[in-house]
């Protein structure tokens, strides 16, 4: 991560500077009102076992159901392999909270994949920017990719 005085540098993307088809190889992405809670925790659980985290924030079943969240659920043939909590702040700007897949086919580089999918989907709702956490390397190859300005 990228450090300016100690401080942590954050990302985002720009949208209107994407050009994202909206569409994943293999996989089918569905904003999902209805989804399986129990699935989604098990692949969060698969996901940072192969990971190798030592320590991870628990996602808890409420953060999917508040007003402002949306989950965006990724099959590959009818079946759920991963997931991405979005946070609304309001009607222009989203964060993109946490994603999670089992790795059930590493070649597909979902987690690449369903960021560029989702720069598509909320530009096609006339959203500005999709905020992404800390910068991180992985990260700089998006599209509209940009170092949030400090505040003055």
């Amino acid at each position: 991560m990228l450090h300016q005085c100690g401080i942590n540098m954050y990302a985002r993307i720009k949208l209107k500077e994407t050009n994202y088809t909206g569409t994943i190889p293999y996989i089918t992405a569905k904003l999902e009102q209805n989804f399986d809670g129990d699935q989604m925790q098990k692949i969060y659980r698969d996901y940072c076992v192969y990971k190798h985290f030592l320590s991870v924030m628990p996602l808890f079943i409420e953060e999917y159901l508040y007003p402002q969240s949306d989950v965006m659920c990724y099959y590959d043939e009818d079946v759920m392999v991963g997931f991405t909590l979005m946070f609304k702040y309001n009607t222009r700007n989203v964060a993109a909270a946490q994603f999670a897949w089992n790795y059930h086919k590493p070649w597909m580089q979902l987690g690449i994949q369903s960021l560029q999918y989702i720069c598509a989907w909320y530009k096609s709702q006339d959203f500005d920017y999709v905020y992404l956490g800390g910068d991180e390397p992985y990260k700089r190859s998006l599209q509209g990719y940009e170092i949030c300005p400090a505040m003055h």
